[in-house]
């Protein structure tokens, strides 16, 4: 179930964030985006198992981060998640999702393709790897104004 999430739920997301990202946000980062951002959590039996990060900017929105906990990963609980966001987007008006990913990271360029993002830009070395950088690919949600 989606439900938005406050400061209150701020130790949990750090500790799903570790567990998922390789690249943690900080605490301050957290509590900056809970207050200044649109924060969802999924929640499964009580338990905060995954959550979405977006900004929204009048009726675009950019997915800044989104995971769910390794225990439930590849149970379509991802997808759930996505589609949830996604609806919600569009009842607060949005018509345009953006978000970027590591070049390298296929699994997730294939799970938003499969969501009906197409790629819509590059930005050259963005990313750091621990030997140089790596390119972002953006993506823009092609549906956003579909039910």
């Amino acid at each position: 179930m989606l439900k938005p999430l406050t400061t209150h739920h701020l130790s949990d997301l750090i500790e799903l964030d570790e567990a998922t990202n390789p690249h943690p946000w900080t605490g301050k980062q957290w509590v900056d985006s809970l207050e200044n951002h649109t924060c969802y959590g999924w929640w499964q039996g009580g338990s905060l198992v995954g959550f979405a990060v977006c900004m929204i900017t009048l009726d675009e929105a950019e997915l800044l981060l989104i995971a769910i906990s390794p225990s439930l990963q590849r149970k379509r609980l991802g997808s759930q998640l996505l589609q949830a966001v996604l609806q919600e987007l569009r009842v607060q008006g949005v018509q345009q999702l953006f978000l970027e990913v590591r070049e390298s990271n296929t699994a997730a360029c294939e799970f938003y393709r499969r969501h009906l993002f197409t790629q819509s830009g590059r930005r050259k070395g963005y990313y750091p790897t621990t030997t140089s950088r790596e390119d972002a690919l953006l993506y823009t949600h092609a549906t956003m104004d579909v039910a």
